[in-house]
């Protein structure tokens, strides 16, 4: 595998932009200051595409930061001045690079020779989602200064539109208030950093960070919103509310959507109040171990991108296949993440409790799962140390990696409900073995099933002595994001069967294990 070298970002609010988005997106799938192949007649290196591009799934996310001095004069003379070239300069940027995306997709480089094109796909145009983000870095001072010492986030005005921003047309309007800065287009988001750096922090994985965009657009062009002091604000209003999927959107207290003719304001004191109460405490410690998950995405994709990834099954490892796979784990929530990663520490904990030579964990869709249709087998399978093994660590790796695809392929057959399987196969604790630790993914798709592959099915299951109990054990997770509020975080195989049972609902799912 070739090395891919990503950029870093030239000037330290893009350093700062291009780590804050590694957090969010991972880094197999942030990239500042790729370029575009648009040369002059007699050549030349590419031209600037954006400052950074991040994209996981259908999202694609276009960064344009702009670091501007503030001209330190009247506030409505200096507003407008700073405005045209921190947030206008910003959203003609982010206009030309959607539209190259559109045209050129595969004119796109992260390299300034354009030699070597972005190596993960983006999404097909008819499901793409384009999240415009304009960051607009130093007012922060004057616009607390302006409104008596507050954060110095833009307060949100949504019927403000385009040059009414700067030239200040409307009723209440005043300088540092943005509502939709490019009407009649794409919707762009405009944050200073303190304001980005708050919203990527608490919404830190793409679904989540990607859901507040969609519902913050939707809030802000409806203009049912007539104002929020700052973005801290609408954060907190959105982080306290519900609909009636459980999810959390710009919604009336009692979950249900705004009627037409209907308005709101959002106080000042909703952030500050979010942080206090006791179920969002509690989801921050719950969450401490859904970061297990980030990190071993973290490592798949390091690997990928060093060029040191091991194949499987001898063949070289294609980066936009493991990108699958590993796009897959990336679009889960920060509230599944934490059901997986104690699943997988589970699953660590299980094999070395029974100190048996291996041990497999089947998480099944819940009831809550964002995809129904989705498993993940975990197989932890220590190498065997008491063993002289011919080929050694590697003929170790080869059979745990031949055994994942055993259990894998024999999960999709027992429930044909699944499409897919991404199966993560994991060495022993270090202190087990001085063979050293290793991971392997494997992705799966069902495949159509012929008599011929139900065969090799059975055989693999026969062959490699798989689902077993004793050491295996299957799981439907669901969970409540604010633990204490009523839901279970796992249940097991025979629980799940029980509940199943007696909710009519559930047993139409018919989902078989």
């Amino acid at each position: 595998m070739q090395k891919i070298t990503r950029g870093r970002g030239i000037t330290p609010s893009e350093r700062y932009l291009a780590t804050l988005a590694d957090k969010t997106f991972l880094k197999l799938w942030s990239y500042a200051n790729l370029f575009y192949d648009k040369r002059t007649a007699v050549g030349g290196s590419g031209k600037e595409f954006c400052d950074l591009l991040a994209v996981c799934g259908d999202d694609i996310f276009i960064f344009s930061d702009k670091n501007i001095s503030w001209p330190g004069k009247a506030p409505e003379l200096s507003w407008r001045r700073w405005y045209r070239r921190a947030i206008e300069n910003s959203v003609a940027q982010i206009r030309g690079a959607d539209r190259w995306l559109r045209d050129f997709p595969e004119r796109i480089f992260i390299d300034p020779d354009c030699t070597r094109g972005i190596p993960i796909e983006l999404p097909p145009k008819d499901k793409r989602r384009v999240h415009g983000i304009a960051v607009a870095i130093g007012s922060s001072k004057a616009c607390a200064e302006h409104f008596g010492g507050r954060s110095g986030t833009f307060p949100v005005v949504p019927h403000l539109k385009g040059s009414q921003h700067y030239l200040l047309e409307g009723d209440g309007a005043s300088p540092f208030g943005i509502g939709d800065v490019n009407p009649g287009g794409p919707f762009i988001h405009v944050f200073d950093d303190y304001a980005l750096n708050l919203v990527m922090r608490e919404l830190d994985t793409v679904s989540d960070f990607a859901q507040y965009l969609i519902r913050r657009e939707r809030l802000i062009r409806s203009e049912r919103l007539l104002a929020a002091p700052g973005e801290e604000e609408l954060l907190g209003y959105y982080m306290q509310h519900l609909d009636s999927n459980q999810e959390h959107d710009f919604v009336k207290p009692d979950g249900t959507q705004w009627a037409a003719g209907e308005f709101f304001t959002i106080s000042d004191g909703m952030h500050e109040r979010l942080l206090s109460r006791p179920e969002y405490v509690g989801k921050k410690s719950a969450d401490r171990i859904s970061y297990v998950w980030d990190q071993l995405i973290d490592e798949f994709s390091r690997n990928l991108l060093a060029g040191t990834s091991v194949p499987l099954f001898g063949e070289a490892v294609d980066i936009k296949d493991a990108e699958q796979g590993l796009r897959s784990m990336a679009r889960e929530n920060r509230t599944y993440r934490r059901l997986l990663g104690e699943a997988l520490m589970g699953s660590m904990a299980g094999r070395e409790q029974t100190q048996q030579d291996r041990f497999c964990r089947v998480i099944m869709p819940g009831y809550e799962s964002p995809n129904r249709e989705f498993a993940y087998v975990f197989l932890v399978m220590p190498y065997p140390a008491h063993l002289e093994l011919k080929g050694g660590y590697d003929q170790y790796r080869k059979v745990r990696a031949n055994m994942l695809h055993a259990y894998c392929l024999n999960v999709l057959c027992d429930n044909r409900k699944l499409k897919r399987i991404i199966g993560i196969a994991l060495d022993g604790p270090s202190k087990e073995t001085a063979a050293g630790t290793s991971e392997d993914m494997l992705t799966m798709e069902a495949p159509e099933w012929t008599p011929a592959a139900e065969k090799e099915a059975h055989v693999l299951r026969q062959k490699f002595d798989i689902l077993k109990s004793g050491r295996l054990k299957f799981s439907h997770v669901s969970a409540s994001e604010y633990p204490g509020a009523g839901a279970k975080t796992s249940e097991s195989r025979q629980q799940r069967r029980a509940r199943e049972r007696s909710d009519a609902k559930a047993a139409r799912k018919n989902i078989r294990s």
